[in-house]
C-alpha cells in the first residue's frame, strides 16, 4: 500500500471500526505505515500497535513474534512466575556465531521503579508485566533491527504523562461539521472533556471500580479469563490501561459502575455463600451435602449461587420434614 492517497482513504473507514483501539483516522495512518516498515498487514499492525501516553508502542507479545520469525532468531526460554521473569534469547548470525542475552525483571525492579503495588495492572496482573517487561528488554537488546527501540505497550503506560515532559505535547484534531455528523459514535450534546488530566482521572476510576469488583467477587471479575472477555467486548483490548478512546472508556466505567451498584443493593457472594452452607447445613443429607457443598464454596458467580437457592426453597419442605 504506498499511495498516499488511497491509504488516506482506508484509514478514514477502518477509524469508525470497533475491533481496534484507534479513532483518529491520522492515527491509523501512522500505524498502518508502521506496520508495513515491521512487515505487517494492517489488520495486525491495528490491533497490536497503539498511542500510550503519546507514544508508538507494541504489545511484548507481538515484539516476540517479530523476533521468532527473524532469519537469525535461534530460540528462547521464557521462566516466569509472580516473583520475576528470566528470558533466555539467542541469535545466530550470518557467519555461523551465536549471540545470547540472558533478561531478567523482578518483582523488587518493579518496586523500585514504583510500578508495583502503585500501578493496578501491576497489582492485577504481576505475572504477566514481568513477563511483558523481560521479553521487551531481550528483543530490544538482541533483536535492535527489529523494533529500533520502539517501547513494549506494557512499558509505554507506566510512563507518567505528568513527569515526562518531552511527551507532554498537546494536539487538537479539528474536524469539519460534516465529518463529525457522519460518524456513528458522534455525540452532539453532553460530550465529557478529552483533556489530559480527566482521562487520567477516569482511567484511575475506572480501575478502580474494576478492583472492588475483582475484591468482592462481583459477577465473577474475581477470574482473570472472565475479565479479559469483559475488557475486550467492551474496549477491544486486553487491558484497561491500553484504552485510548475517551468515549469507550466514559461507557465502559459506566458498565462497571453499574454491576458494582447492582450487586451493592444484594448480598455479596461471601455472604451468600455463608448463609447457604449455614441453611444446607442444616437441613440438607450427606449425599447432598456432598454434591452441594463444593458448588457453594467454588461459586464465584450470583448465577451459581441462584441454582443452589432454587434447590433449597424447591426442597425445603420435605428436607425440613426429614430432618424433623
Amino acid at each position: 500500500m504506498n499511495d498516499l492517497v488511497a491509504l488516506q482513504s482506508i484509514s478514514k473507514e477502518l477509524a469508525q471500526s470497533r475491533l481496534h483501539a484507534h479513532r483518529n483516522p491520522a492515527d491509523v495512518l501512522f500505524v498502518i505505515l508502521v506496520g508495513e516498515s515491521l512487515g505487517l498487514n494492517a489488520a495486525t499492525a491495528l490491533m497490536n500497535i497503539y498511542n500510550v501516553n503519546g507514544m508508538p508502542a507494541m504489545k511484548a507479545d507481538l515484539k516476540l513474534a517479530l523476533a521468532k520469525r527473524h532469519p537469525e532468531y535461534a530460540g528462547c526460554e521464557i521462566d516466569a512466575n509472580t516473583e520475576r521473569c528470566i528470558v533466555k534469547m539467542k541469535r545466530r548470525n550470518e557467519n555461523g556465531t551465536e549471540e545470547s542475552i540472558i533478561s531478567t525483571f523482578t518483582i523488587e525492579d518493579a518496586k523500585r521503579a514504583g510500578l508495583f503495588p502503585k500501578k493496578d495492572n501491576w497489582r492485577m496482573y504481576p505475572q504477566r508485566m514481568l513477563k511483558a517487561r523481560a521479553i521487551s528488554y531481550a528483543v530490544n537488546d538482541l533483536f535492535p533491527d527489529i523494533v529500533f527501540g520502539m517501547l513494549s505497550s506494557e512499558e509505554a503506560q507506566d510512563i507518567d504523562r505528568h513527569t515526562e515532559k518531552t511527551i507532554a505535547t498537546e494536539y487538537k484534531i479539528i474536524e469539519s461539521e460534516a465529518e463529525t455528523t457522519d460518524r456513528p459514535d458522534a455525540e452532539t450534546t453532553d460530550q465529557p472533556n478529552r483533556t489530559n488530566d480527566e482521562f487520567a482521572e477516569l482511567m484511575a476510576a475506572t480501575q478502580g471500580v474494576m478492583q472492588k469488583l475483582v475484591d468482592n467477587k462481583i459477577d465473577g471479575f474475581d477470574n482473570e479469563v472472565r475479565r479479559h472477555s469483559s475488557i475486550q467486548k467492551h474496549l477491544g483490548c486486553s487491558m484497561i490501561a491500553e484504552c485510548t478512546n475517551f468515549h469507550d472508556l466514559y461507557e465502559y466505567h459506566n458498565h462497571l459502575a453499574l454491576a458494582l451498584r447492582g450487586a451493592n443493593a444484594q448480598p455479596t457472594i461471601k455472604e451468600r455463600q455463608a448463609m447457604l452452607i449455614d441453611r444446607m447445613t442444616k437441613f440438607a443429607t450427606g449425599e447432598e451435602l456432598e454434591e452441594w457443598l463444593p458448588k457453594i464454596q467454588s461459586a464465584t458467580r450470583h448465577a451459581a449461587l441462584d441454582e443452589v437457592e432454587e434447590w433449597l426453597d424447591k426442597n425445603k419442605t420435605s428436607i425440613e420434614g426429614d430432618s424433623k
